[in-house]
């Protein structure tokens, strides 16, 4: 998929623009930009064609991964004015991190049993394309 210069320059100013409304609307009701920036986003990707089977997705995905950057940004500020505390950062990282694997692991169970289990019931029952729920 080749995007022209005029397409890629207009999806920047949308993204530069939803980033102005999500500041400005997490700051104005005091919530984390994460509850704000995905409906923003949303729309900005409805507006620019991004098909709606995939939208959610690059929403929440675009959403997790502007938190890599603002928290390696915050914790750099922190450590800079003294405020990150060694010995609790050293005791929590290998426990976090094995939060992290484990959420994904389970994540990807559930969903495998989800998808067997869906899967499953079609098979036994066939249904008529017309009964099949459009976001499917």
């Amino acid at each position: 998929m080749d995007a022209s210069l005029g397409e890629i320059l207009a999806l920047a100013a949308a993204i530069l623009a939803a980033g102005v409304v999500t500041g400005l609307l997490a700051g104005l009701f005091g919530i984390g930009g994460g509850a704000v920036i995905v409906p923003v986003l949303y729309e900005v990707f409805r507006l620019a064609g991004v098909p709606e089977a995939v939208r959610m997705q690059l929403c929440i995905g675009t959403s997790l991964a502007i938190i890599v950057p603002t928290a390696w940004r915050s914790y750099r500020a922190h450590r800079a004015r003294g405020l990150v505390l060694p010995e609790v950062l050293a005791t929590w990282t290998v426990p976090a991190i094995a939060g992290v694997a484990l959420g994904v692991g389970g994540a990807l169970v559930v969903m495998s049993a989800a998808t067997l289990h869906y899967s499953e019931c079609l098979r036994r029952r066939p249904i008529e394309h017309s009964q099949i729920p459009p976001h499917i």
